[in-house]
């Protein structure tokens, strides 16, 4: 699954778009829907790709025919806009939809580069950001494969202990360890500048972090859930484990999901309250705006259900003629098929199949003997030109 997220305000308009790198997850969290899946399948680097081909038709139909849906969104900001909206095109593109992407980890890094390539998307580096549950060798190694793009950090509990209770992948990986591999990220072109110049990587001073984080976001993204993790004591540890590194903390408010524990977002008034005591450590700390809920498509809220899995979606290859149409071309022939058959053989019942050779004719839409005894004699043809074409050249041969 993907969504589109249409931003539109008096200064202007954008789209971002959440795409998905597996059909379900592996990493098992305990308040997201898509971990009670399990996990599918990876997608190949053309189907991430493929589902932005997708968005930019919808969006494209959206812009030509300018729908109510535009209208509505246009009247609640008011026409006092500097800047007509530009629906037509995604900008930003976001690897939090369906499962960990590093665990996909060649597929996400070929659909990045094509998503910054100027010779396909041609996306900012800054507006692609790939999204993980924490896996250090993998974020460090996107880190020298592709320092360009944003990390974000799904982190959700200060500490290695609460974070193990909600999300099993994190007994693997020290919480300590996947901080520093995120902060690696965020000065890693900054890190790169010093080696040219210095031939050694100094210490970063705060103006050196503040200009790194200004190029490109390492971001932690942090449930709230009611309960423990939530409270003014994990803000506190929150905020010092990020202290003075300028990383960017985005509070989510818990979407509710049909998974086995029945959990609920702290009220507004108690999330203020965790954002003041994080952003007094020195990091910006936001409450992240809701999207998609009212569609269950919200963070932490795509599953498969057993409807959609049953519903027969046309994929891009199949062009304008997708199943739907394929499927009845094919009962077209076969009608044709039986009409002869019933004709041929003059059965009580019209329709009626009597044979196998007219079964197979029926499901295949040809006549399978006659296709051989054709392939037959073309051989046969084939097999006595060559014989000839033999006694011809050595005849030729034995008179020289």
């Amino acid at each position: 699954e993907s969504v589109i997220m249409r931003y539109i305000t008096r200064v202007g308009s954008r789209v971002s778009q959440c795409v998905s790198s597996q059909v379900g997850c592996a990493m098992g969290c305990t308040f997201c829907a898509t971990g009670t899946m399990g996990i599918r399948g990876n997608l190949n680097a053309g189907e991430i790709l493929e589902q932005i081909v997708h968005a930019g038709w919808i969006l494209n139909a959206e812009a030509k025919q300018n729908t109510s849906k535009q209208k509505e969104l246009l009247e609640q900001h008011g026409n006092k806009q500097k800047k007509k909206p530009q629906l037509a095109f995604v900008r930003n593109v976001v690897f939090m939809g369906m499962g960990e992407p590093l665990n996909n980890y060649d597929n996400v890094v070929d659909a990045c580069r094509g998503l910054i390539d100027p010779k396909r998307w041609n996306l900012a580096h800054g507006r692609v950001t790939v999204s993980t549950v924490g896996v250090t060798p993998r974020i460090r190694k996107l880190t020298r494969d592709l320092p360009q793009v944003s990390l974000a950090l799904s982190l959700h509990a200060p500490n290695q202990s609460m974070r193990s209770a909600i999300v099993p992948a994190a007994k693997a990986y020290p919480i300590e360890g996947l901080i520093d591999a995120l902060d690696a990220h965020m000065m890693a072109l900054l890190g790169k500048h010093h080696k040219k110049h210095n031939n050694a990587v100094a210490k970063y001073t705060e103006q050196d972090r503040i200009q790194a984080s200004k190029r490109r976001r390492a971001m932690i993204e942090y449930v709230m859930l009611e309960g423990d993790t939530s409270s003014f004591e994990c803000a506190h540890q929150l905020g010092k484990l990020c202290e003075n590194r300028h990383l960017v903390v985005n509070l989510i408010p818990y979407n509710q999901t049909d998974v086995k524990d029945k959990l609920r977002c702290p009220n507004e008034d108690h999330m203020r309250k965790f954002q003041d005591i994080v952003a007094s450590y020195g990091s910006f700390c936001s409450i992240r705006r809701t999207m998609g809920a009212d569609i269950a498509s919200a963070c932490g809220q795509l599953v498969v259900e057993q409807e959609k899995r049953e519903k027969k979606n046309v994929d891009i290859e199949d062009g304008p003629f997708g199943n739907e149409q394929r499927n009845k071309i094919r009962k077209k022939r076969i009608a044709i098929k039986r009409s002869k058959s019933s004709s041929k053989h003059s059965t009580s019942e019209v329709g009626v199949i009597e044979n196998d050779k007219d079964m197979d004719e029926d499901r295949n839409g040809f006549d399978v003997d006659r296709l051989i005894r054709r392939l037959s004699i073309a051989t046969s043809i084939a097999a006595s030109c060559f014989l000839i074409s033999s006694a011809i050249y050595f005849a030729r041969r034995q008179r020289k």
